[in-house]
């Protein structure tokens, strides 16, 4: 595996400093204090690029963003793709890929989200023709009173395991790597139900590191 590994994901995989400018961002100020996630390398992603021996390229997180979407910052709009590499054009020689919860969670119809996933793994493959792509189904998160059923009722529920079914899908179809984290690991740690807190970016990482 080429040591250049760039990220490409929403909230979850957001640092402050780390993303392009442009870009929004939840892990920064008090949202790092509240959940202890307070250097780059508490993030899942960081944890996961570390363990693999690999370096940081570039990250093309954005927070709240879809797959699904017209235009930027859609995550199957061609200028989020174009995020994935350096400042001075190099490309990486893997991209490690954590979207779709915010499409379970606004409900983005499955065969929109299909279409969506293939056109975005279309786009990063463009960007980088020669990277691998290492594509993460779904995990949910839980909360100290509440586990895993809370996450679903909280938005609309919408069955996950039918997102995880089309991403498995989907990258089986384009040639990329499927990272099955929902099949072996358990809902992370988080305060709100969705975004990690330091012991949940540690259990991410581990699970992601497992399923790979």
């Amino acid at each position: 595996m080429d040591g250049r590994i760039s990220v490409f994901g929403d909230s979850i995989s957001t640092f402050a400093g780390f993303i392009p400018a442009q870009n929004k961002v939840y892990y920064e100020g008090d949202a790092c204090e509240r959940n202890e996630v307070e250097r780059v390398e508490d993030t899942w992603w960081m944890q996961v690029i570390d363990a693999l021996g690999g370096r940081l390229l570039a990250n093309a997180s954005f927070s709240g963003s879809l797959v699904a979407g017209e235009s930027f910052p859609a995550g199957c709009s061609q200028e989020r793709a174009c995020q994935i590499c350096g400042a001075e054009g190099e490309r990486p020689g893997c991209v490690l890929v954590y979207m779709g919860i915010n499409d379970y969670g606004e409900g983005t119809p499955l065969p929109v989200f299909q279409q969506a996933y293939a056109d975005m793994l279309a786009n990063l493959s463009e960007q980088a023709p020669e990277a691998e792509l290492l594509c993460l189904t779904l995990l949910p998160g839980r909360t100290a009173e509440r586990d895993a059923d809370f996450f679903r009722e909280k938005y609309k529920g919408a069955d996950l395991s039918a997102y995880n079914d089309a991403i498995r899908c989907i990258v089986r179809e384009h040639g990329a790597h499927l990272v099955d984290v929902a099949a072996i690991g358990e809902p992370f740690e988080t305060l709100d139900g969705t975004h990690p807190t330091k012991r949940g970016m540690d259990q991410l990482a581990a699970t992601v590191l497992k399923a790979l």
